[in-house]
């Protein structure tokens, strides 16, 4: 039999989707296509260390974003747009997060050597969990065209002490969309349930020995 509070674990995520992500996402995000000019926004961050966001395909693009001015690029706040085009961007769009404080970088299609995945792509902003968007973020957004997809970043791994939250990077993508979804809803969320709640036990435990 399920251990009860296992089970209030799934059923309370089943109960609210606007729920955060707590736990490592293990499988693979929804592909993310562009359709043509795409804008990038940045949303909101909380994150101790120094990250930058760079575009791997279709095109490559550096220094989209930072959160704080590192490598010649310069810091951006809250409803910073920027433009990626000309020329218009067509396909899967997939980006990189690189951790300058701590040398890893991240990507949104690949799992990290402990099979987690660190980024969160939505259409709901509400999935992280922060409430309303930024008022500089919802100006911005509110001037541009086309769907908008969010991306929040993990920016530690499991042994760099990584939450998991999936909030402390985030950015928009105008003319954008998902094209597939791993799993339905429900059960993705009844899943995080499950398995946030065995996650957590295995850090208590593992803190306990050490």
């Amino acid at each position: 039999m399920l251990n009860k509070s296992i089970l209030a674990a799934g059923i309370g995520l089943l109960m609210s989707t606007a729920a955060a992500h707590a736990v490592p996402i293990t499988d693979p995000p929804p592909a993310l296509n562009a359709n043509g000019d795409v804008t990038a926004v940045y949303i909101f961050a909380d994150a101790g260390d120094s990250s930058i966001l760079n575009e791997l395909t279709p095109q490559a693009i550096a220094q989209i974003f930072c959160n704080a001015s590192v490598n010649g690029c310069t810091a951006s706040v809250s409803g910073d747009t920027n433009e990626l085009f000309p020329p218009p961007q067509l396909g899967s769009m997939v980006f990189s997060l690189e951790n300058v404080s701590t040398g890893t970088t991240f990507t949104t299609n690949t799992a990290d050597s402990d099979g987690n995945y660190h980024a969160l792509i939505t259409t709901n902003y509400a999935d992280f969990g922060l409430g309303d968007l930024p008022v500089a973020a919802q100006t911005a957004l509110s001037g541009l065209s086309g769907s908008i997809t969010y991306i929040g970043w993990e920016d530690l791994t499991l042994d760099q002490d990584g939450d998991f939250d999936y909030n402390d990077l985030i950015f928009a993508f105008a003319n954008t969309q998902l094209t597939q979804i791993p799993e339905p809803l429900t059960l993705s969320l009844f899943g995080a349930g499950l398995a946030g709640a065995a996650w957590v036990g295995r850090r208590r435990a593992k803190k306990t020995k050490a």
